[in-house]
């Protein structure tokens, strides 16, 4: 009985406020598309991937060893470190002419290496994310052939200029701003109705002093005095 009077006086506290249920969250959603909208600088995603395949290597004694393809992906990994090396970055950057320095250059890279290595660069520029992504993937198999000594390296899918921006996700943006806009408002709500100690009701009167009511004052109209 005390949870249905208890979920009763949740419903009465909500609809006592729905004008803030309501227009907070609107007002929320609206915050949201303007600043993902206007405000935050959309970022562009270019990707390609290439697969190594596990190598031999020759042995000075005359023998070979084949590897495995842990082996394989622990070189591949450690020609990504050559790939994000400052000196690289700063030969992408006059090779490219780029505005960036190295270290901002750096963060916009991201190289994943598994049995697929996947190369993504995030930039403002739709075009200069994929130019850059073609020429770190350039290095990257580069240094495989080259510094690793793996010739059997393949680029599976190459670069292309993004079409859409990746970030930010406007849609997605505007349902969290509603959703906490929402939560946001139901608390405010239950804090105003703590905060309210005035009486109004004769239940107010029972609830808050206790006492029982002998007598109400019925409300009057100018017109019903007349």
């Amino acid at each position: 009985m005390e949870e249905e009077i208890s979920l009763v006086e949740i419903g009465q506290i909500l609809l006592k406020r729905w004008k803030l249920l309501f227009f907070l969250p609107i007002l929320a959603l609206i915050l949201a598309y303007g600043i993902s909208a206007y405000i935050i600088t959309p970022q562009y995603v270019s990707s390609a991937t290439l697969i190594v395949m596990p190598f031999t290597e020759e042995l000075e004694g005359g023998g070979v060893v084949r590897h495995d393809i842990e082996s394989t992906r622990q070189v591949v990994q450690s020609t990504k470190q050559l790939t994000l090396s400052m000196e690289s970055m700063q030969q992408i950057i006059v090779e490219l002419n780029l505005p960036y320095t190295p270290t901002t250059l750096r963060g916009k890279i991201d190289i994943n290496v598994g049995d697929v290595t996947e190369v993504q660069v995030t930039d403002p520029n739709p075009q200069r994310a994929y130019e850059i992504c073609t020429e770190v993937t350039a290095v990257l198999m580069e240094y495989i052939t080259e510094a690793a000594r793996l010739q059997n390296v393949q680029l599976l899918n190459p670069a292309q200029v993004p079409a859409s921006p990746d970030s930010p996700r406007i849609a997605l943006n505007m349902a969290i701003a509603y959703v906490l806009g929402l939560m946001i408002s139901v608390a405010l709500a239950f804090l105003f109705e703590h905060l309210d100690n005035t009486i109004k009701t004769p239940d107010d009167v029972q609830k808050y002093v206790g006492l029982p009511v002998l007598g109400v004052i019925p409300e009057f109209d100018e017109e019903d005095i007349r």
